[in-house]
């Protein structure tokens, strides 16, 4: 064989260096993070998971025609007692993935599966795998891809979640950090069953909404919000996703949150129930890590950015429900139209506040 024949992309060298690390990161190929769902079916989130542990453990080789194994125990936490580990690796053996690809100058479609063939040991045993050559030659191309903290995969409780981690995680350090696709992509993007959801309204609630707070919640590296792209009459069309960079205290807020029991976390992430930090805590230092001065002032741009308009920002993105604080804040500019320039220090911080809240309420009903 001659040297060419094992020369690979960035994404395999990048997982084989994290994986002689002893890293926790989970180096996921772009090709995998775009990829949809085939036959209308995603996988559960039990499988999502499970398969992004088996990546991990593959790393840099996993393009190679070989055989690849974890100890069962290393998949405790991505599944419950009621969903045995049996029948999730049957779900991974069973599914198909799509994705655009050319023949001899021929655009279209190509079906395929990730997993060629499994052996699961007994109960302290090894669970042996090999990727098909479809899912090798695209893993030892890929260019491009997604780092994961292993401890926020296995704290989902959502797989829209997930898949949506995966997406911000591959998108959030590029200089327009924004998805913006039609409901229909967004819905193949992240998985939706067809015929679930059917409404915008639901989609919103318990697809978007639900995704966006529990990354808000739970991931280190970036928020995510989103909102309305683009209409037609009522209907929604599109859909814009932003992913930014969390200020240092918030990531550290997610990274304690993943190391909390699993117990009462959905209380407070409704801000039902008392938290290590609470969120005037997290703004406050916030502020004082970056320097804000003593004196707030609401920016003369009417730009509420994470770093020029600090403490304004952060408000936004605790009590904003997870929608755009920017969006936030040209309503706020428009309705405040004089107000807004007049006050200054605790007055503007509670009149945003309170701005912010009510935003969050009124724009989360259906």
């Amino acid at each position: 064989m001659d040297g060419t024949a094992d020369t690979t992309g960035r994404t395999m060298e990048v997982a084989r260096i994290e994986k002689e690390r002893g890293s926790d990161t989970i180096v996921q190929p772009r090709e995998l993070v775009e990829v949809r769902y085939a036959r209308g079916v995603s996988l559960s989130l039990s499988a999502r998971k499970v398969f992004a542990l088996m990546m991990h453990q593959a790393a840099g080789d996993a393009w190679r025609d070989q055989e690849h194994r974890i100890a069962k125990r290393m998949l405790r936490g991505s599944h419950n007692s009621n969903d045995r580990l049996t029948e999730t690796i049957d779900e991974l053996m069973g599914i198909f993935f799509a994705m655009p690809d050319k023949v001899d100058g021929d655009h279209g479609r190509r079906t395929f599966q990730m997993i060629e063939e499994t052996f699961e040991g007994g109960e302290q045993g090894w669970l042996i795998y090999r990727f098909t050559r479809r899912a090798r030659d695209l893993l030892k191309d890929s260019e491009a891809y997604a780092l994961l903290h292993r401890a926020t995969v296995l704290a989902f409780d959502s797989k829209y979640a997930l898949e949506l981690y995966q997406l911000g995680a591959l998108l959030y350090r590029r200089d327009v950090p924004i998805w913006r696709g039609d409901v229909e992509t967004l819905r193949a993007k992240l998985g939706v069953p067809e015929g679930a959801y059917s409404s915008f309204a639901d989609l919103r609630r318990f697809v978007l909404d639900a995704a966006t707070a529990e990354i808000n919640q739970l991931v280190p590296q970036f928020s995510v919000a989103w909102d309305v792209a683009k209409r037609r009459g009522r209907k929604v069309i599109e859909v814009a996703i932003t992913f930014r960079r969390k200020p240092p205290i918030a990531a550290v807020a997610a990274e304690e949150e993943n190391e909390r029991h699993r117990a009462g976390r959905r209380a407070r992430r409704d801000g039902t129930a008392e938290t290590i930090m609470d969120p005037s805590a997290i703004i406050a230092a916030t502020a004082a890590n970056l320097g804000v001065s003593d004196v707030l002032r609401w920016p003369a741009d009417d730009q509420v950015t994470e770093f020029g308009a600090v403490e304004l920002h952060a408000i936004g993105v605790t009590y904003g429900g997870g929608h755009a604080v920017q969006r936030l804040a040209d309503q706020y500019a428009r309705v405040r139209a004089d107000k807004r320039r007049q006050l200054r220090g605790d007055a503007l911080r509670e009149d945003w506040t309170t701005w912010v809240r009510g935003c969050a309420e009124k724009w989360s009903k259906p």
